[in-house]
């Protein structure tokens, strides 16, 4: 070890020994992560070290800040648009992934939960716009290149098959049950009522961005009944409004996600290339390209309206309102708008957590950037 090298590892392991050790209850305890994540930085592995603080950090933070117990961890966060019914699905470990998994729907307007499981890995799900439908792109086991689609029909706890694609795809259902999905570069639609399979727009196939590629589509159900198709792979993609026809939005978009923004029910997209990305507003009428503001691709956003919104960037969380920026003290994964100020995410823990305006205590604080100087230190 260098002797500058060996002056940061000193300083780090003296702030992780000075941190105060006030959390004293049975099982998992702060104080217990802390010692754990100190010998890791004796032995010099950072990533443990790191990875044990964060969960001292989590530990250390009041219930308020959490939507379930802190001891479950989940791999997919979903919300309705109302931001009332909240969808988990339980995070394996990589070992375990193609075990049976547990489903969680919160229904946070009647204080109720409901459970369901599936065999095999969830690669992806879409909440319906209502929060009453959930569809599921599994894989059954690792050697199966073809995932099966499922949806789950929450009122009637139903789980019913409702087709096969590629596993780099996004299915999504309507509020009324109807699944979208790409198969062979052809659009589907499954009506889960009647158990029809429907080829869409008489199986015209929608035009790719690189004819010389592969494309996959991404499929979003919207709160005014409109489904929307991003449809590209590696940063070419193109929107398509799917109605009565397949209508094309735009060949600029760079990313594969759509956004709903929260107050005002519209969808924006990312545009733009590298260095140049911009996030718009479509237009609910003609479905034309509106507000323009200055972005980057990010992990993930959520958009309250024109001005306030949340992005996850370099695995942090940061929240802008106007030409206000903050970068807040939680790591984060994926994101999703609550009810009124609130904003749900997945910590990088895999903790579901909620956040209201509010910061952490003090004595978090000090721990969360304990683990911002070993996340320094790796770089």
């Amino acid at each position: 070890m260098t002797r500058g090298k060996f002056q940061r590892f000193r300083s780090i392991l003296c702030l992780a020994l000075s941190l105060p050790l006030p959390f004293l209850a049975c099982g998992p305890t702060p104080e217990k992560f802390i010692e754990k994540s100190q010998a890791a930085l004796a032995r010099e592995d950072y990533d443990a070290a790191l990875l044990y603080m964060k969960n001292a950090y989590e530990l250390s933070l009041p219930k308020e800040f959490f939507i379930t117990a802190r001891d479950l961890s989940f791999s997919h966060l979903r919300a309705s648009h109302d931001g009332q019914r909240i969808l988990l699905v339980e995070k394996k470990s990589p070992k375990k992934a193609y075990e049976n998994m547990r489903i969680y729907m919160i229904d946070r307007q009647k204080g109720s939960q409901q459970k369901n499981s599936m065999q095999g890995k969830i690669r992806d799900v879409n909440f319906s716009p209502d929060g009453l439908q959930a569809v599921f792109l599994q894989q059954p086991t690792e050697s199966v290149k073809d995932c099966k689609i499922w949806l789950w029909q929450i009122s009637a706890n139903k789980m019913i098959e409702a087709g096969a694609s590629h596993c780099i795809t996004k299915p999504a259902a309507k509020n009324d049950g109807t699944v979208w999905y790409m198969k062979n570069d052809q659009i589907h639609t499954f009506d889960s009522k009647t158990g029809k399979d429907s080829l869409f727009n008489r199986g015209q196939k929608p035009e790719k961005s690189a004819r010389k590629f592969p494309a996959y589509a991404h499929f979003y159900a919207a709160p005014d009944n409109k489904v929307w198709m991003i449809y590209g792979a590696a940063g070419s993609y193109r929107l398509y409004q799917l109605s009565d026809k397949t209508k094309l939005v735009s060949k600029d978009i760079a990313a594969s996600r759509l956004y709903l923004v929260a107050e005002s029910r519209i969808p924006g997209v990312f545009v733009g290339g590298a260095g140049a990305q911009q996030f718009v507003t479509l237009n609910p009428k003609d479905s034309k390209i509106g507000r323009r503001m200055k972005a980057k691709v990010w992990g993930d956003a959520a958009f309250v309206n024109d001005r306030q919104y949340y992005y996850i960037e370099d695995g942090v969380l940061a929240y802008r309102d106007g030409t206000k920026e903050v970068e807040l003290p939680f790591w984060a994964e994926q994101l999703a708008v609550g009810v009124k100020d609130e904003l749900l995410f997945l910590s990088s823990t895999g903790s579901a957590m909620r956040y209201v305006q509010k910061m952490p205590p003090a004595e978090s604080l000090k721990i969360y950037n304990k683990a911002v100087e070993i996340d320094d230190s790796k770089s």
